[in-house]
């Protein structure tokens, strides 16, 4: 039997043990990774990130604006946090009475378990836009610089395209951007990208600047909600100078590829919509709060003003995921923004560090410094120590501010070249149009070559299109995969790990699709579970192998094929007819007809559910030939063989009929298990008359 455990991950101890690569996180670890080189115990501290570095996001929005190159607003996590255990990885579960954390850090990996002494959630939120019916499917996200450059790059897409088209409603279409949300990150983005396009479209002769329309929705009555009125007005009529369009008190109701529908039932028709709302709760933090009992606020960590989550001792939150008191409001709790997380994880760090030595802790006293909110155009709103500003002078203190919190020194240096840059040049217009991971690829494998090792963890279904594919339980040969058959699906609809070893013997070229499109797939569609239910039997087929071995007798088993088969096969040949194979159809009912050459050497086999599929073909008629059908495969054996080695070849090949070929490869007869099991009925009938 095959080994069924998965690849055990790897285990490392940890003093502190970071989640989140945010500002929080960040802030924390490079606090803690200056003061608290090596604990007292010995261990290094840790912090996990989905990715490698951090990014800046107040900056996000220009880079979608192509006012910032995407690379100047990230940061290598590894060298803010140099004393630090990094690790890029997703956070799968917390046990928080183990004090384990389990990461999963690749699908070619085994992850890896990280124990701790102290645990620190710094995990931002989610996104669901799960609750618009057309939304996640058709929505751009402004989350983490990757989207920006998306939305970047479909910005100049769309003006490409526009600048060719002649059908004006179409062009417009084209040329119409819907932003969703009013707050800080919906307005900047707005602003960027009403600036580029402006800016843009003079070089564009097709583009006219009167077809070019940005709509910001925002479900409230004003824009910037957390900012004064009169800098929310401001701010509102500076955009509509610049051409934006308003939806005050309006929602999304939902979306298609080309239309955005409001509430209010207006139709917006537009090819590009960004949605800067959404969040959800972390489904890890969800997770610890609903098992642990932890006390949350619409599942935000509830902290004392310390920072450390009441009733375990070794359990901190800090950002957006954690509800810490705030000090400038009674019974309310600190803003989810840059500049409070970036205090909390330093404030944090210090308080762990105070911990470990039996010190007093700290409380958290920060009431923030003020706000403040490009809206693009060189013109900002800001609110600082009390003080209102707006216009160009609060352009220049939003630079200046986020300047001097971006970190990294050369990362300063190339930002402010960027903006003076930009001063005097016009936006790069380029359509670096990225290569995106596809939903399938194409495999090739050399003879001998592995595609997977029995106890990794499943992560694609496998098609074979060209060659064959060998399943095997060490040196023996569990299943062979022919082309048109697919394999890994049971691991995928069990959530395991593959149970053999994948091994190609000749040359061979697969199509690999991933189980992240399969798996919803499979949650969305009872037909298809059942379908792939049903071939999962194939890899497990000892027990089934055993059952139907104990109904028949040994001398049987241990027969040749040759002494037992059928030979009065129903067979059809390449170079018949439709209209032949219809007349075969009528005069002898089976659900599958081999395919032989003029020598009757095997071709494959047509299955009567194949044909019909192929007579609904609008190019086939009567007199279309039989070898432009697809063909499947049945199990073959050689007459020589053993009845069990063809019971075992059909049961592990999900199928229950085996065809019979000669030395020169010639079909000579078929045997199937319901013949089997009829043989040793007929004897054992005749033993007891």
């Amino acid at each position: 039997m095959p080994n069924l455990n998965l690849l055990q991950p790897n285990r490392i101890s940890l003093e502190v043990v970071i989640l989140g690569g945010g500002f929080a996180g960040v802030y924390c670890g490079q606090r803690l990774s200056r003061t608290l080189k090596i604990s007292n115990s010995g261990l290094p501290s840790g912090i996990v990130s989905e990715q490698n570095y951090m990014v800046f996001q107040p900056m996000l929005a220009e880079v979608a604006g192509a006012s910032l190159a995407p690379q100047q607003i990230i940061n290598p996590i590894r060298r803010l946090c140099r004393n630090l255990r990094v690790i890029k990885g997703s956070v799968k579960t917390v046990d928080l009475e183990k004090k384990e954390v389990l990461v999963d850090t690749g699908s070619f990996s085994s992850g890896v378990v990280l124990e701790y002494k102290h645990l620190v959630v710094s995990l931002g939120a989610e996104i669901d836009l799960s609750r618009v019916p057309g939304m996640p499917e058709h929505a751009l996200l402004m989350q983490n610089v990757g989207d920006a450059m998306i939305l970047r790059a479909t910005i100049i897409s769309r003006i490409e395209e526009a600048n060719v088209e002649s059908r004006a409603e179409v062009r417009q279409r084209l040329l119409t951007f819907v932003i969703v949300g009013g707050g800080y990150s919906g307005v900047e983005t707005a602003g960027e990208v009403l600036d580029m396009l402006h800016e843009t479209a003079k070089y564009y002769s097709g583009v006219p600047q009167e077809e070019i329309r940005v709509v910001l929705v925002h479900s409230r009555d004003r824009i910037l909600p957390t900012l004064s009125s009169n800098l929310g007005e401001y701010a509102t009529r500076k955009l509509k100078k610049r051409g934006l369009e308003l939806r005050l008190n309006e929602r999304v109701k939902a979306m298609t590829a080309t239309k955005v529908y409001l509430t209010s039932g207006e139709v917006i028709e537009a090819t590009t919509t960004v949605s800067t709302v959404g969040n959800a709760p972390n489904s890890v933090i969800k997770e610890m709060c609903d098992e642990y009992g932890i006390k949350h606020d619409r599942y935000r960590i509830l902290t004392d003003q310390s920072m450390k989550v009441p009733g375990f001792d070794s359990l901190w939150a800090a950002g957006d995921c954690a509800a810490v008191p705030y000090s400038g409001k009674e019974g309310g709790y600190c803003p989810q923004t840059a500049q409070f997380a970036m205090r909390m994880g330093q404030t944090l760090a210090d308080n762990l560090v105070s911990d470990m030595n039996a010190k007093p802790l700290k409380t958290f006293q920060f009431k923030g410094l003020g706000e403040l909110a490009s809206i693009g155009h060189r013109t900002a709103v800001a609110n600082v120590m009390g003080l209102k500003f707006s216009g160009l002078i609060a352009w220049f203190m939003w630079r200046s501010v986020y300047l001097s919190k971006l970190p990294g020194l050369d990362r300063k240096i190339r930002v402010m070249i960027d903006w003076t840059l930009d001063l005097f040049f016009p936006r790069d217009i380029n359509l670096l149009n990225p290569r995106y991971s596809t939903v399938y690829q194409e495999v090739h494998l050399e003879p001998g070559d592995r595609l997977f090792t029995g106890g990794e963890p499943a992560f694609s279904l496998y098609v074979v299109k060209e060659g064959k594919v060998e399943l095997r339980d060490g040196d023996k040969i569990v299943r062979t995969i022919q082309p048109g058959d697919f394999f890994g699906e049971r691991a995928l609809v069990h959530g395991t790990g593959y149970l053999y070893n994948a091994v190609s013997p000749v040359e061979t070229q697969l199509i690999s699709v991933s189980g992240d499109v399969i798996v919803p797939f499979l949650q969305a569609s009872r037909r298809l579970r059942r379908v792939l239910a049903k071939t999962t039997a194939q890899g497990s087929a000892e027990a089934e192998m055993s059952s139907i071995r104990s109904k028949l007798d040994e001398s049987l088993l241990s027969q040749s094929i040759s002494e037992v088969m059928r030979t009065d096969v129903a067979t059809l040949s390449s170079d018949q007819t439709v209209g032949e194979a219809m007349l075969m159809f009528k005069q002898r009912r089976f659900s599958t007809y081999p395919l032989v050459n003029d020598h009757r050497h095997l071709i494959g086999v047509i299955s009567r559910e194949d044909f019909f599929d192929f007579l609904k073909r609008v190019d086939v008629d009567h007199g279309s030939t039989l070898d432009q059908i697809d063909l499947m495969h049945l199990p073959v054996c050689r007459g020589s063989q053993s009845v069990n080695a063809a019971l075992e070849q059909m049961v592990r090949a999900g199928r229950y009929k085996c065809l019979i070929i000669d030395d020169t490869n010639r079909l000579i007869g078929i045997i199937t298990v319901m013949d089997l099991l009829g043989e040793a009925a007929a004897t054992m009938e005749s033993t007891l008359v």
